[in-house]
């Protein structure tokens, strides 16, 4: 005689997941089952329920997450639309570069505010909120560079350091936005929860554009002239 096959509790799951219609056609059989509440079919809707909420809540607090984001993403557009429009009339890439770090420094209760290049900019060189790299930077900021992605979040000291080397002691958190492959934004808040991954990048990267295309400008205007 053919010996059975035993039954594993998998087994026995896969098969009610096929057949979710089993205690509708048997209902006698949720007497017999070992619920966490009263036995019985008022007790399975109940915890059917009870299941259901806790997705809802979860589903809630994910929507919540996302309006906010979305919210915090229109204010932040509007202050790029109406930053664009005051401080590209400049004629100045200087100007331009510490108008903008100011305008940063409110909009987002920021610490300290730098732009760090990797080579020399004649307009910038003195800039006081421009750090020009003359020697090979850390091998994590090539790394930001070349990924082209915005890091958000708390640094390490080391980071801070280079980013920020008169507030490093006071950063909390940071926004470091590409600037193409030349350059990187870094905006330092005291608040460790400032900035993290959870943010919303667009505005940032739209910045990080209007930088590059406004130091391209420059650059352009350099050569024509000499």
């Amino acid at each position: 005689m053919e010996e059975m096959k035993q039954i594993e509790e998998s087994d026995v799951i896969e098969w009610l997941q096929a057949h979710p219609d089993l205690f509708s056609r048997h209902p006698e059989l949720v007497d017999s089952l070992n619920l966490l509440h009263e036995a019985g079919a008022e007790s399975l809707i109940e915890l059917q329920v009870d299941r259901l909420r806790t997705e809802n809540r979860q589903l809630k607090a994910q929507l919540q997450t996302l309006a906010g984001i979305a919210g915090e993403n229109e204010r932040l557009m509007q202050r790029l639309h109406q930053l664009t429009l005051e401080i590209m009339t400049t004629d100045d890439t200087r100007e331009f570069i510490e108008r903008l770090m100011d305008r940063l420094a409110g909009d987002f209760e920021a610490g300290s505010v730098r732009l760090h290049l990797l080579a020399p900019h004649s307009e910038l060189n003195d800039a006081e909120a421009v750090t020009i790299h003359q020697d090979p930077v850390p091998d994590w900021f090539e790394d930001i560079l070349a990924r082209g992605k915005i890091v958000f979040g708390r640094l390490t000291r080391a980071k801070l350091e280079v980013l920020f080397p008169t507030r490093h002691e006071s950063i909390g958190s940071a926004a470091l936005v590409p600037v193409n492959h030349t350059g990187l934004l870094a905006i330092g808040s005291d608040s460790a929860g400032r900035f993290n991954p959870d943010m919303g990048t667009l505005f940032l990267e739209l910045l990080g554009t209007t930088i590059r295309h406004r130091l391209e400008l420059a650059s352009d205007d350099h050569r024509k002239s000499a």
